[in-house]
């Protein structure tokens, strides 16, 4: 196990805050001017959708796990769960492929999850 990496983000409100990135940290630069709670260690994003005759690709899920380590105890899931279309019947069975799709990945984001907070006790 490679040694914890520790980083310095400046915060709006208090200014340099040193904390642990994770391993599966994707980094910060995402977080422009941020606030101290606001900080956030997120994994790469997983997805789920179908491709149906009546829409072509249609994106269902994006997930991750995300912690605010100033704001929660241990990481969270977050989802992003959409889909308001009318379809063909003939979709659906793509449809419900994509949901069972997205619904198998929230498990294994949500057992991933499970296994990081393990590693902070």
């Amino acid at each position: 196990m490679s040694a914890p990496r520790t980083i310095t983000i400046v915060t709006v409100d208090h200014g340099p805050v040193e904390l642990v990135e994770p391993d599966w940290c994707i980094g910060h630069h995402w977080q422009r001017d941020p606030y101290r709670d606001d900080l956030t260690h997120n994994s790469v994003r997983v997805k789920a959708g179908a491709t149906t005759e009546t829409h072509g690709w249609l994106p269902m899920l994006e997930a991750r796990v995300s912690w605010a380590p100033f704001k929660e105890l241990v990481p969270v899931i977050s989802l992003i769960v959409d889909v308001e279309h009318d379809f063909a019947a003939e979709d659906g069975r793509a449809v419900a492929e994509g949901l069972r799709l997205a619904a198998s990945r929230i498990e294994a984001v949500a057992a991933e999850a499970i296994r990081l907070r393990e590693g902070l006790a």
